[in-house]
């Protein structure tokens, strides 16, 4: 049976999304195409009826990340003047929600040391997103001044988080978020 266009684009887009989910929560080795396709209620067989290769969804799970990650970070900048942007932005990154949920998170905290081992191609994207989240957190006028602190401000943001992950106990990851909550 033969599928019309817009089928196949949400099927993709299915794909995409649940891969986008699962490798950040499990990383890009840590879970292997069948179980991807499982997760998006799929067979298997499917997939290369839309990817040439596990690295091409990678990277398009990878923008997808990045896309919900900035209209998260982008909702809660929207209505605050520019000087409390950063203060905003930490809040809305640095929570226990966002800690928890590493498969709707932050594609840089959950997949940032994947994605040095990855493809060329897909880490040029990946630099542009980390460019654009950047731009965000400096604001309009993109000073370099500003620029070097939205720099420092997701450094430490990615950094907290990770942490806050890796660490057993709740109360020593929840003074890391807070420390970094008190840094903005």
């Amino acid at each position: 049976m033969r599928y019309s266009p817009e089928h196949k684009e949400e099927t993709r887009g299915k794909i995409v999304r649940a891969a986008a989910a699962a490798f950040r929560k499990h990383g890009v080795n840590g879970i292997g195409v069948a179980d991807l396709m499982k997760g998006a209620k799929l067979t298997h067989g499917g997939f290369y009826a839309h990817f040439n290769s596990k690295d091409a969804l990678v990277a398009e799970a990878i923008d997808a990340a990045f896309d919900q990650t900035m209209a998260n970070l982008e909702a809660a900048v929207a209505e605050v003047p520019q000087r409390q942007r950063q203060r905003a932005i930490v809040d809305a990154y640095v929570t226990r929600r966002h800690r928890d949920r590493p498969d709707a998170g932050c594609a840089i905290a959950s997949l940032g040391s994947d994605v040095s081992r990855l493809d060329v191609g897909t880490r040029r994207k990946f630099e542009r997103r980390v460019d654009a989240l950047i731009a965000l957190i400096a604001g309009e006028d993109g000073q370099s001044q500003k620029r070097a602190a939205a720099v420092r401000t997701l450094a430490t943001m990615v950094g907290g988080l990770v942490l806050a992950r890796a660490v057993s106990s709740d109360a020593f990851s929840e003074e890391i978020l807070e420390a970094v909550r008190d840094m903005a």
